[in-house]
């Protein structure tokens, strides 16, 4: 009877252990010139959700990196090149990041065939909406009609509605949500397979999810939302699988 208690014991003590593992959240890189790295918001971050934080460099070898990370994460920066999804760039269309676009691809076609989670966080989530299939506003301001103000040099605030069957429903526990907004582009046509389950009272798309595969994305900028002790946002990053669907 006590070897059973023992084993019993030691068999828990185990799973506690190994559900608390940290994961290894891969960032890509943003491709500047001389040097691999992402802003500090986005390592703060992740180690504040418990994790490890590793950038993924704009070099040879997308699947072994990826093969040793347990998720991957695209970050915000400049606008995806309209030709990714079969348009003319606009006069308004801001800086594009055409090397950085092709690395985004690269790694998602080696997630998707490894069925790697992917999260991806402003232009993160323009990217997943891009490769899969769909289309972006390339400037709010010029194709949109809002009165909601998306970007300003401080961060625009503004309410956004979550779908209540949707996973960032589920983990977050919230109906609605006061969000950062820092974007002058949006998710317009929505990919094949994804949902949006969240948005800003103008009907800007604030998030996505897969229907089948471990990927989600948000607009806002959910690293620069911890300062407080408790923040809401913060199981983004310490419970990103439950986001993107593979717990």
């Amino acid at each position: 009877m006590r070897r059973f208690v023992l084993l019993v014991t030691l068999c828990t003590a185990f799973c506690a252990c190994h559900h608390n593992t940290p994961l290894r959240v891969g960032i890509a890189e943003t491709c500047g010139e001389s040097r691999a790295s992402v802003g500090r918001s986005y390592i703060d971050a992740v180690s504040r959700g418990g994790h490890i934080p590793v950038i993924i460099p704009n070099a040879p070898g997308a699947e072994k990196w990826l093969s040793e990370v347990d998720l991957l994460l695209l970050i915000g920066g400049d606008d995806i090149d309209p030709a990714r999804y079969g348009e003319e760039m606009l006069p308004e269309c801001g800086d594009l990041e055409p090397e950085r676009d092709a690395f985004e691809y690269r790694l998602l076609d080696v997630a998707v065939r490894l069925r790697k989670p992917v999260l991806g966080i402003c232009r993160g989530e323009q990217m997943i909406n891009v490769y899969f299939g769909g289309t972006l506003y390339q400037d709010l301001p010029s194709q949109f009609d809002t009165t909601v103000s998306h970007r300003s040099s401080e961060g625009a605030s503004h309410c956004i509605h979550i779908e209540p069957d949707s996973r960032l429903h589920g983990l977050l526990g919230l109906d609605t949500l006061t969000v950062n907004s820092f974007h002058h582009q949006a998710v317009k046509d929505i990919a094949p397979g994804f949902r949006i389950t969240a948005r800003s009272a103008d009907g800007t798309v604030e998030a996505i999810e897969s229907e089948t595969l471990p990927i989600a994305g948000v607009q806002f900028h959910p690293e620069r939302m911890l300062q407080d002790s408790a923040p809401p946002l913060l199981p983004l990053f310490s419970d990103p699988l439950r986001l993107t669907g593979r717990q």
